[in-house]
């Protein structure tokens, strides 16, 4: 048996009827051939009076009561802290802050599975001061978090803010019965044609990665230095990879991904100061970017 049906089975037994209600569901849930994790994107804080929020996105089939549980808070404290219109409609592809309190939030690392690591993006205004005020730590705490060397802030840096505790897209809570949704795509229209990406660098990634299972991942800042890409392919500079190997960029405000090509490690000079790629701005319109740097995750071979 299922572990996770195990366990209903160790909590209520044989009860029939409730588990003719709910063992259906469940075992469709946790078989199904579809059910993949969670994309590991960013999880973004913001403040807004004194407080701190996610700036949650609403996906498909998601109710207030599923965020409350899946943050580990309140259907109370969502509430408060949103517009009644938001709440009453809770139409897909609107914002909604979720509240960041002691009950989901940390500045230590814990050892439960359900943890993710929390960033937040300077505004204007900001001072180290104040958001270390935010995340209840000291300032050379937040320094040594982020490999700062003093207290200047730029606008849209990102820093790291601590971790907080969440459950997954395909979480199923035994102890609750929320079967978390997974966020469903919709079908692409059929054009009888397939985009192809210059240089097969899909195909090169693909073979380097074992198909995207053989992979490490990076979060930070990538900034673009003034080269075009030499037959439509794109070039960067990373420091993990080798000469010619293939990482797949993803800009998760946008959802945008790109592939590049490595030249070699990144340069030791001011421009790449704090990023973790160099990336010709030849690539900044197919990853949606206007400015000289983004935040950005990657996806690349250990090898």
């Amino acid at each position: 048996m299922l572990p996770q049906l195990s366990i209903i089975v160790v909590l209520f037994g044989t009860n029939s009827q409730f588990m003719s209600k709910y063992f259906l569901i469940l075992l469709m849930f946790l078989l199904s051939s579809n059910a993949k994790a969670q994309t590991d994107d960013s999880i973004f804080v913001v403040h807004k009076n004194s407080q701190l929020y996610v700036k949650h996105k609403i996906k498909f089939a998601e109710t207030l009561h599923m965020l409350s549980v899946r943050f580990y808070t309140s259907d109370g404290a969502i509430e408060n802290a949103n517009d009644a219109d938001i709440l009453k409609k809770f139409t897909p592809g609107a914002f909604v802050y979720i509240p960041v309190t002691r009950e989901n939030f940390y500045i230590n690392k814990q050892t439960f599975q359900d943890l993710r690591e929390l960033y937040y993006r300077v505004v204007p205004r900001d001072d180290i001061g104040l958001l270390s005020t935010y995340a209840g730590v000291t300032k050379s705490q937040m320094r040594m978090w982020n490999s700062l060397k003093g207290n200047t802030l730029k606008e849209d840096d990102v820093l790291f803010f601590g971790w907080i505790k969440m459950m997954s897209y395909d979480t199923a809570n035994p102890a609750t019965f929320n079967a978390y949704p997974m966020y469903k795509k919709r079908p692409a229209a059929d054009t009888g044609k397939v985009a192809k990406i210059p240089g097969n660098l899909d195909s090169v990634y693909n073979l380097q990665t074992n198909n995207g299972t053989n992979i490490l991942t990076e979060r930070g800042t990538a900034v673009f230095f003034e080269k075009t890409g030499r037959n439509n392919i794109y070039y960067a500079f990373h420091n993990a990879s080798q000469r010619g190997a293939v990482i797949k960029v993803f800009n998760p405000s946008n959802g945008k991904t790109i592939y590049v090509k490595v030249l070699g490690p990144i340069p030791d000079t001011k421009l790449y100061a704090n990023s973790i790629i160099g990336i010709c701005d030849a690539a900044k319109e197919d990853l949606g970017v206007m400015d000289n740097k983004a935040w950005c995750e990657l996806s690349y071979s250990p090898n």
